[in-house]
């Protein structure tokens, strides 16, 4: 079984990566994914279920102190009822991959036995603030990846990604490296041997000293499900208008909205916002917020003043037409307790995680 944990920062684009993998390996291989999420509702499991068949999905109110753990659980489990060519694992993006490996290794799983390799995704466009910010996290990062995928390449100028790929490959030169955008790479592109060792003192130093809370940014969720249809209008005026707002600081936010027009699907970074249309099979819009200061109340207002009062049901995304359907029997109960796995949930995402505590306004 090949091994691929993909980790990078909020928003640096990997679900996008793991989407564009999964649709070029599936043909060939049984390709399994695991997603660790920041937070009570899942937004990337759900966009996932609908290109890989085997999708679970882990939320967690405190990535520091559980989901490492329980995603680490997940791992013998996948290898041994679904038996995949490929495991791929989505690592949250405020939490430092040490965790999980650490992880691993307590529990006994020797993850070198397999195909194993980390991809980090790095954004080219934020990069150089997450590196100001909080330098000992992203470094530690960087130091510990196989393959360094620097993305949104097409967002910045030339001189700008031959200073970043110049910095990034000092901090690991054994690594592999990739530019691109959208996050475009190609299973060639991930074909390296594990590799265990450091090639430089600094990564020696970076990846073992021991983590500490000041070296992982700190970070409060939010999230919500909802009923009935949004206004992509009002939806896009809220969260340009996120920043700098009484809601609180924002650093990050995705979702899966029905609207009007259809379903689509919110990506916001504090460089900008966008609300753009996706194909699946959803029954519930539903939102993730991450910052440092959230106002819950005031979150929750300003999405329901977005939303137009349709209590009766919600659309289903058929392909080219959108019917009304009755909320399906059962569907609140998808979500099982952490480290749980149960049997049938091929082709859907499944959703394990504890609840989460409601942040204060």
């Amino acid at each position: 079984m090949i091994v691929n944990i993909v980790t990078g920062y909020l928003g640096s684009g990997k679900t996008t990566l793991i989407q564009h993998l999964v649709r070029q390996l599936a043909p060939g291989e049984r390709v399994a994914v695991l997603v660790g999420e920041f937070g009570e509702v899942g937004i990337d499991g759900a966009l996932l279920a609908q290109d890989a068949p085997d999708v679970l999905e882990l939320g967690c109110e405190c990535i520091y102190c559980t989901l490492s753990a329980d995603l680490a659980r997940q791992i013998p489990y996948v290898a041994g009822s679904l038996s995949p060519d490929r495991l791929i694992i989505e690592y949250p993006g405020v939490a430092a991959v040490q965790g999980l490996l650490a992880a691993a290794k307590v529990m006994g799983l020797h993850l070198m036995d397999h195909r194993f390799s980390i991809i980090h995704v790095i954004d080219a466009c934020s990069f150089d603030e997450l590196y100001a910010r909080s330098p000992l996290f992203a470094e530690s990062q960087i130091c510990r990846a196989n393959v360094l995928v620097l993305n949104k390449c097409d967002l910045v100028p030339e001189k700008k990604v031959q200073s970043l790929t110049k910095k990034i490959k000092e901090l690991n030169p054994r690594a592999r490296f990739v530019s691109t955008h959208y996050g475009q790479v190609s299973p060639a592109d991930l074909q390296v041997a594990s590799q265990t060792g450091f090639s430089t003192p600094r990564e020696r130093k970076v990846c073992r000293r021991p983590q500490s809370a000041v070296d992982i940014p700190s970070y409060y969720s939010f999230s919500r499900k909802f009923q009935g249809t949004f206004s992509r209008t009002q939806l896009a005026r809220l969260f340009e208008n996120l920043s700098g707002s009484s809601i609180g600081e924002v650093v990050r936010a995705k979702g899966i909205f029905c609207c009007e027009e259809g379903w689509v699907r919110l990506d916001f970074l504090p460089s900008g916002v966008s609300l753009e249309p996706v194909t699946g099979r959803f029954y519930e819009s539903k939102v993730l917020v991450i910052g440092s200061t959230l106002a819950a109340g005031k979150l929750t207002a300003a999405l329901l003043d977005c939303l137009h009062k349709d209590p009766q049901g919600f659309y289903e995304d058929g392909g080219d037409q959108r019917r009304r359907v009755s909320r399906p029997a059962g569907l609140n109960r998808r979500r099982s307790p952490a480290c749980t796995a149960p049997g049938n949930y091929a082709g859907s995402s499944l959703r394990l995680g504890h609840d989460k505590k409601e942040l204060s306004s």
